[in-house]
């Protein structure tokens, strides 16, 4: 008797443990996702995104100087390069996926190339402005000069070449689709990974989305908070793309790469310049 009683205290404890483990787990996603949620939300990084992604240099006098002209234009040269690669590698210019689509730069480029784009991010307040842009083209957005109130307005204008009909947006986060999403020809992941709760989790398992002999571009500049290894695992003193190459070996093939320069504005003297690392990964033929 007093031993099954021990058994089952100590099958209590354990059982408590782990509910108390998986609670703590589960409120920590909830923080982090809605800190992602809060900062991706906020009317002020909207605007910047706005203007990041729609703007040029000739909206940003004080810094047209001083930022080379290469990093003008990224969303579309990104868009190119996704056509190129698809037509090279003989994937069908179907559908594609745009992840972390924020207001809808990419998405609007890609329609130019595709017949069919969808793009998905986990800011409503982001897919909200895409969608605004897609109904009416264009439409001004304050900017903050200086970071406080004083403000000026940018103009924001779908790009001549969008073909709007083409682009539908989804409120959805790319960790965790629905299956009723369907299979995508091309999937692109513009300067989102290391924003994301669990960028392995969505490596592993985005194959799930892709078309036989699909491709998964992936092109950002890998600021993480703590270096790779804490999100994918990498061990030592590791880069990103050695990473990938591991994490994605068993169900892709690394094709190549490219660096495409960029700039997102702050304020109107502010802005963050980086050089994306665009690697191109092929899915294997599915085995018999």
């Amino acid at each position: 008797m007093d031993r099954t009683m021990g058994v089952v205290s100590a099958a209590a404890v354990l059982t408590t443990g782990v509910a108390t483990w998986a609670l703590y787990k589960w409120l920590e996603t909830r923080n982090r996702l809605k800190q992602y949620t809060d900062k991706y939300s906020d009317s002020k990084e909207v605007q910047r995104q706005l203007v990041h992604q729609y703007g040029t240099l000739d909206d940003l006098p004080q810094l047209k100087s001083l930022i080379s002209q290469e990093a003008d234009n990224y969303h579309s040269k990104l868009s190119q390069f996704c056509s190129e690669v698809c037509q090279k590698h003989g994937v069908n210019k179907g559908r594609v996926l745009d992840v972390g689509c924020g207001p809808g730069g990419l998405s609007f480029h890609l329609s130019s190339h595709f017949q069919k784009v969808v793009g998905t991010d986990i800011s409503y307040s982001m897919i909200a402005a895409g969608q605004q842009l897609k109904q009416f083209a264009e439409f001004g957005t304050p900017f903050s000069s200086e970071g406080g109130k004083h403000i000026s307005f940018v103009r924001i204008r779908v790009p001549d070449c969008a073909l709007r009909e083409k682009v539908v947006f989804w409120d959805e986060d790319a960790s965790a689709l629905f299956y009723t999403s369907g299979k995508f020809n091309c999937i692109v992941v513009s300067n989102t990974i290391t924003d994301m709760e669990n960028p392995k989790a969505f490596l592993e398992t985005i194959v799930n989305y892709t078309e036989p002999s699909g491709l998964l571009i992936i092109s950002d500049v890998y600021n993480w908070l703590n270096g790779p290894e804490e999100h994918l695992g990498g061990e030592d003193e590791c880069l990103t793309h050695s990473v990938l190459v591991k994490t994605l070996e068993q169900d892709w093939t690394y094709e190549e790469e490219i660096n495409i320069p960029f700039y997102v504005p702050r304020c109107k003297r502010l802005a963050e310049v980086g050089n994306a690392h665009v690697s191109v990964w092929k899915r294997k033929p599915e085995e018999n």
